[in-house]
Parts: C-alpha cells; sequence; structure tokens
C-alpha cells in the first residue's frame, strides 16, 4: 500500500473517529444530555418541596397573626416561655426540628473540563493507530509474498 493512501487512509479515520465520538461525550452529547436531565428532575422535585414548605409556613405565619395560644406554642418550641410560666418537656422529638431546612445536594462528578479538546488527541491517536496498523499489515504482506 503506498505512504499517501496510509496517510489519507489514517486521516480520514481519524476525522470519523472524532466525528463519532463527539456527539456522545461532546458538550451537547448523550452522556452531558443525560446528566442535565437528571440535575432537572432533582431541581424539579426540590421546586416542588419548596413550594410544599412555602405553604405550610405561609399557614403558620397567619395563625401566628391571628392566635395568641399559637404564638406561645411557637414560641416555646424555639425557647422563649412567657413570665411565671410552667416549663413542661414534651418527648415528641418529630416536631423538634421542624425548622431545619432541606437541602439540595446534586452530585459533583469530577470530570475533565477540557474534554472537548482532548477529542481533537483522541482522534489524533486513533489516526496515529491505525496508520502504524496499515504499516504492520503492509509489512506482513510484503514478507509472506517475498517468500
Amino acid at each position: 500500500m503506498a505512504l499517501t493512501k496510509k496517510i489519507i487512509l489514517s486521516i480520514y479515520i481519524g476525522i470519523i473517529s472524532y466525528f463519532t465520538i463527539t456527539p456522545i461525550f461532546g458538550e451537547m452529547g448523550i452522556v452531558n444530555y443525560k446528566k442535565l436531565n437528571n440535575s432537572l428532575i432533582l431541581i424539579k422535585n426540590h421546586i416542588e418541596k419548596l413550594k410544599e414548605i412555602q405553604k405550610t409556613l405561609k399557614k403558620r405565619y397567619i395563625n401566628l397573626k391571628i392566635s395568641k395560644p399559637t404564638i406561645l406554642r411557637e414560641a416555646s418550641k424555639i425557647g422563649y416561655y412567657p413570665k411565671n410560666s410552667i416549663i413542661i418537656k414534651h418527648l415528641d422529638e418529630e416536631d423538634e426540628n421542624y425548622y431545619q431546612g432541606n437541602f439540595l445536594n446534586t452530585k459533583h462528578t469530577l470530570g475533565n473540563k477540557n474534554i472537548g479538546q482532548n477529542f481533537y488527541l483522541i482522534s489524533i491517536v486513533i489516526s496515529f493507530i491505525f496508520y502504524f496498523l496499515l504499516s504492520y499489515f503492509d509489512k506482513i504482506t510484503t514478507f509472506s509474498k517475498g517468500r
């Protein structure tokens, strides 16, 4: 096989490999789309939870404006007690941390930030590998024909 044919074929394989790798792992590829879609679903679920929390907080806020017993109950939960009151500790552990907020935790994977630039390198490496394989097979065929 001629040298120019090998070089052209290896460049062609490099270009084909670049255009097959990029849609899968590229910036707008399938892998990143799945990651973004999972993050979108996680954020939507978190927003729904926040809306429910907002509704309950609005109800509590309205009750705190209107009802004095509610004010005393909420104040006792955070440690304020009226003068001359008897403190009775309740054993309900569930209501004790009602004011704790939920945090949205997303998984931050340590990915390569320069992956777009690596596609060129990967394609060039595949081209070189293909070129050397073609050269190796060409040498084998010339040796087998020579015998």
